[in-house]
């Protein structure tokens, strides 16, 4: 039998114990990886205890025993909760080394599969990775992004490889093989939802009463900031730069008429697609000014803030990007297709507008390494390409010098069809879709299908 275990992580647990509890059903043997009690007694209403391993703040033993270098200074500098914490995070990445190798080992654990967001999760997926003689793979099961309710397994932490990319994963499933196009993606749509609820009066009501109440504050889970006064800090300070926001001088898109320009969409962050994904290309502003150095003097530089981000970034950002020559900063409202339309060239770290752009047969630039660089016209670059080239149309050359050895968009509308599966893993906490019943037996029937093929059944 194939021994399958899963990481649990806020309101997704909820998600993917439906899952769980579906391929129980078709006899695997289901495990957990648990941070926090109040969870751990509630997977425990339908999984043996002895399935479940407690890896709570202080659930495991005071003396640590580090097994390997896993790089802690980058994890807990990446995790946007650990950073905080510094005086136990490092101890507590040491102590739950052991218990995980042990439970993986004694538990014969196959697949583990979990998000690459905290630090937590990073290390585990770094341990299964060093001990090759666990025989275990810790997989991500991420949304392709586009086309929709599409789903892959990936193998790295920074989203780049999808598990047997040499193999055809549902070759004996039926595909329906569409050529995928540039679409806004799906969640999108959603988080744009919750953001405008988030920022409305009963939003901020809402955010002040569990500040007070602490409703979402678990004491023994690593994933929160539990001293009072650093998440007051924290709180205030985003609030006041979402006040500030309002102050700072955005245009339409009617400024970039009859201009050459190139866009950097920013991320929001902390989050892991640029604090992890994009892993030592997290200096958002460093990368801004990086590819502005390379321009030519009479084209523009072109930013848009994340409709999701306003309140991540200060007043004194948009001050020091304004001081660069030919700066633009667009409002956030402004359809980042219309700009991918009349842009020159995408760079973004990790964004999904890279995608798009690539899609849509424009030039796009990654930071990090991301499993849509397979497509032509998406390229990954380095601060050394921005040292070396003389011009960015040399980049522009190395671009297509490269799309030689890359896919065409039906080519790779073909191979990622065949290494995805049907289903919505990754939909936000209120949307129809979280609860859709529908949704988790397909999720879970392609779960199946996926262990079947490559489980020890």
């Amino acid at each position: 039998m194939t021994n399958i275990c899963f990481v649990s992580n806020f309101h997704k647990t909820y998600f993917f114990e439906e899952v769980a509890l579906e391929l129980k059903n078709k006899d695997y043997n289901i495990f957990w990886l648990c941070f926090e009690r109040k969870m751990l007694i509630h997977l425990e209403k339908k999984f043996p205890s002895e399935n479940i391993l407690l890896l709570s703040r202080n659930s495991i033993e005071n003396k640590p025993k580090k097994i390997a270098d896993f790089k802690l200074n980058e994890l807990v500098n990446g995790d946007r909760f650990l950073r905080h914490q510094t005086d136990w995070a490092y101890q507590y990445l040491i102590r739950i080394q052991q218990p995980v190798l042990n439970f993986i080992k004694e538990k014969k654990i196959n697949f583990i599969f979990g998000e690459v967001t905290h630090a937590h999760e990073i290390l585990i997926h770094r341990l299964v990775n060093r001990f090759k003689e666990l025989n275990c793979k810790y997989l991500h099961p991420q949304s392709v992004r586009i086309p929709n309710k599409r789903f892959f397994f990936l193998e790295d932490e920074f989203q780049a490889e999808i598990f047997n990319d040499d193999k055809i994963h549902n070759d004996n499933w039926e595909v329906e093989l569409e050529t995928i196009v540039a679409v806004r993606p799906r969640r999108v749509a959603q988080v744009d939802s919750d953001v405008k609820k988030e920022l409305s009066v009963s939003g901020k009501f809402d955010r002040l009463k569990r500040f007070f109440t602490q409703e979402n504050i678990s004491k023994d889970l690593p994933s929160v900031i539990e001293n009072r006064k650093k998440r007051s800090k924290i709180a205030l300070k985003e609030e006041f730069n979402k006040l500030t926001y309002r102050f700072v001088k955005t245009a339409d898109e009617s400024i970039l008429n009859n201009k050459k320009f190139v866009v950097y969409t920013l991320h929001m962050q902390p989050e892991a697609s640029v604090d992890v994904v994009g892993v030592y290309y997290d200096d958002q502003l460093r990368n801004i000014k990086n590819i502005w150095r390379i321009l030519p003097d009479e084209w523009y530089i072109v930013i848009k803030e994340h409709s999701n981000a306003i309140g991540n970034r200060s007043y004194s950002f948009f001050k020091e990007f304004l001081k660069l020559r030919n700066s633009i900063l667009l409002n956030e409202k402004v359809d980042s297709h219309l700009i991918i339309d009349k842009a020159e060239a995408i760079f973004s770290v990790s964004g999904t507008i890279a995608y798009e752009a690539a899609l849509k047969g424009k030039y796009s630039f990654t930071f990090a390494n991301i499993f849509f660089n397979k497509l032509k016209n998406c390229l990954k670059i380095t601060l050394d390409d921005f040292r070396n080239i003389g011009s960015i149309n040399e980049l522009f050359d190395i671009l297509k010098e490269r799309n030689e050895e890359k896919l065409s968009i039906p080519e790779y509308s073909e191979y990622l069809y065949q290494r995805s599966y049907n289903g919505i893993v990754d939909a936000p906490v209120n949307s129809v879709d979280w609860h859709d019943q529908d949704n988790i037996k397909v999720v879970s029937e392609s779960f199946n299908v996926f262990l079947n093929k490559f489980g020890t059944r």
